[in-house]
């Protein structure tokens, strides 16, 4: 009987560190020794984004991969879509998400832009080393994906390459600096830097 117990602890012991095994954390976070709680400011796939939001700091959640028997689940920082069902345009969503929720900080913040009818990979290279300000009428910020206040402000693209399938090697990012001012929040010192997967599980873009 005691055999068969410890054969049973065994055996659930084996299937636990499988699994925790099988975890993969690809946040990589270095705290900024000029801002307290953010990351620093970096251009190398750490998968982070960070800023303050009316003085508290607010960092995204680790991107995540869990190991299952099935299939790895992605638990991602950010994700990208492309909404095409306007007749003259299009929307490029840029969403960064937490883990933690609370009434000083949100579980999202998001930037909205317009973007031309079509809007493909090349169009979103053309954003690599390039300001733009979000004026409220080509786009917007948001934060828990409210859409009653939008907020205005400026965003710097460090990185901006989606070349997927390349020969070149090319890594896929998104890197860069923001700071943004919604009706009942302000958002200072952003900064973010993500390697850019695409679709399927493991990816962030979706289109």
């Amino acid at each position: 009987m005691k055999t068969m117990q410890s054969l049973q602890w065994i055996i659930f012991a084996f299937i636990s560190i499988a699994f925790v095994s099988c975890d993969k954390n690809y946040t990589v976070f270095y705290e900024d020794d000029d801002a307290e709680d953010l990351s620093v400011f970096s251009d190398m796939g750490n998968n982070v984004m960070s800023c303050y939001i009316n003085g508290y700091p607010f960092r995204t959640r680790n991107r995540m991969s869990y190991g299952r028997f099935s299939g790895s689940v992605l638990s991602p920082e950010i994700e990208l879509f492309k909404d095409d069902t306007a007749t003259d345009s299009d929307t490029l969503i840029i969403n960064w998400q937490s883990d933690i929720y609370s009434s000083s900080n949100p579980y999202s913040v998001s930037l909205v832009l317009g973007v031309k009818k079509g809007f493909s990979y090349s169009d979103f290279n053309a954003f690599n080393n390039t300001r733009l300000s979000v004026d409220g009428t080509n786009g917007y910020f948001m934060v828990n994906s409210n859409r009653l206040e939008k907020g205005t402000g400026s965003i710097y693209f460090l990185r901006a390459i989606l070349m997927p399938g390349n020969a070149a090697g090319i890594s896929n990012q998104l890197s860069g600096v923001f700071e943004a001012t919604l009706p009942s929040a302000k958002i200072t010192r952003g900064r973010f830097d993500h390697s850019l997967p695409v679709g399927g599980s493991e990816g962030v873009v979706f289109f």
